[in-house]
This record gives C-alpha cells, structure tokens and sequence, in this order.
C-alpha cells in the first residue's frame, strides 16, 4: 500500500511540474524564511518541515508569484470538509515543490524562554519558476447560489466568463461523494461566449423540459466548484477532490478560472 501510495504521489508530482513548461523564467530568491512552533502534537520534525514549507511560499511571494497556487479555492478552512481541507493541503504542497527548487537551506531552532516554547525556523534560497502567461482579464462572475438551501430544493445560478470564450465543468460533492453537475446527459459541453450571461440549468431550444440540479432530501454540507477553461480539457477518472484538484493543477494559471462555494442543507 505504501509503494503504490508513493508511486501515486511520484506521477503526481511530475504532472504538476511538467504543466507550466510552456513559458517560465527562474527567478532566484535569497533568505526567505519560515517558522512553525514545537507545541501539542507537533514534533520537532514536524515543525521542521511545516516551518520549510512556510518558507517556500515565502520565497515564492519574493518571486512574484501569485498565492492562488494554494488558494484555488479561494480560503479553504477545515469547515469545507477534512477530506476536502487534506486533499487541499497535500495537493497544493506539491504543486509549489513543481514550481520551486531549493538551493540552500538552514535550519534553526529558537527558544522562548517566556513562554518555554522552541520554534523551528527554516531559511532558503530557492530558484523559482515563474510563469509569464499570467492572464489578468480572465475571469468568472457567477451569483445567484445560496449558502443555505432547504431540503430537496432545485440549486440554479448565473454565469459569465470575462476574456476568453470558454468551456465549463461544474463539480459537486456531497455526503454522497462527488460528480459532475454539468456537461451531462442532457446538457452537452459547448463554448461559452465571453461576456455573455448564461443560466444554469440551461433552458434547452428545443421547448424540452430543463434539468435540475436538486439538493438531497436531508441535512448535509455540500461543495460546489466550477472550472472554465479556455480550451475543453476533459476530466477523467473518479470526481474526488485529490482528482479534481490534480486536474486543475495541470491547466496552467492562464487558461483556467474557479469558482467554489460552500452550500448548507438543513
């Protein structure tokens, strides 16, 4: 089990690091710092390494990169989910090992003698890939979704896309696991014009009766994440949120845009 959670890891890894290949520029970053205290559950190492990874995202903010690489979402809390919040954290980990390469590091440990507590601080020099293909008039609107619904009720929204005529995957996980909302059997993937207004369910041409999108018949936590893409990349395999997640890695930051939104059913 270990091996092949390790060789799962390994070919992630590569996948995100290989996706931004197509335009970068290594920018060399000096002291970048991070810290992480020794206190609870959290041992020496641990702190070490978590005190590491804070330096990394320090050493990335000196490069200019902006901090969506661990942000898809937006701020992701433990109350989206553990499993969202763990597949979240170890996913977005790796993306930034893609993106950056460490040159020298220096571990430090600092006591506190007020307090008798012992922080671990890490200090880096790293290269940083940095993408040059940032597009900054790409984005999303989307309203009209509740962050309360009632029990077995239909979920609709607006959406327009800014910059680019896109195509659109809307992922929806629940108690149940996760899918894909749209495309659908009824609702076929098509281009989205930038700027338009499109509403979800569509309203078919066709005068035939639209989808719904229903909520469950019982209390529960559902999340809600929309990706547009400028190209139509297909997503394969099982919807999880360590796949899906892995998916969105692999589009580089200039032809994807999110959304994502927390629902309550009571």
């Amino acid at each position: 089990m270990r091996q092949n959670n390790l060789i799962k890891w390994v070919l992630l890894l590569l996948l995100v690091a290989a996706a931004p290949l197509h335009a970068q520029k290594v920018v060399k970053v000096k002291d970048a710092v991070g810290r992480w205290q020794v206190a609870g559950n959290v041992t020496t190492i641990e702190a070490e390494e978590r005190a590491l990874m804070e330096a990394k995202k320090e050493a990335l903010r000196k490069a200019g990169v902006v901090e969506n690489v661990w942000s898809v979402f937006g701020q992701i809390t433990e109350e989206h989910g553990s499993e969202f919040h763990e597949a979240y954290s170890q996913t977005s980990g790796i993306a930034i090992g893609g993106m950056l390469l460490v040159t020298k590091k220096e571990v430090k440990p600092i006591w506190d003698q007020r307090t008798e507590t012992i922080t671990v601080q890490v200090t880096i020099d790293a290269e940083v890939k940095k993408d040059d293909e940032e597009d900054k008039t790409y984005a999303m609107e989307v309203t009209g979704i509740k962050t309360l619904y009632e029990k077995a009720s239909e979920l609709s929204f607006k959406l327009k896309v800014f910059g680019s005529d896109s195509y659109l995957k809307f992922f929806w996980f629940d108690n149940e696991g996760g899918k894909i909302i749209f495309p659908n059997d009824y609702e076929p993937s098509f281009l989205l014009k930038a700027g338009k207004t499109y509403n979800f369910p569509i309203i078919p041409d066709d005068g035939r009766v639209p989808v719904s999108y229903l909520t469950a018949d019982k209390s529960e936590r559902i999340n809600l994440m929309i990706v547009a893409t400028k190209e139509d990349i297909p997503f394969v395999g099982e919807v999880t949120y360590e796949n899906l997640l892995k998916w969105i890695y692999s589009i580089p930051n200039s032809k994807r845009c999110t959304f994502h939104e927390m629902a309550i059913v009571k």
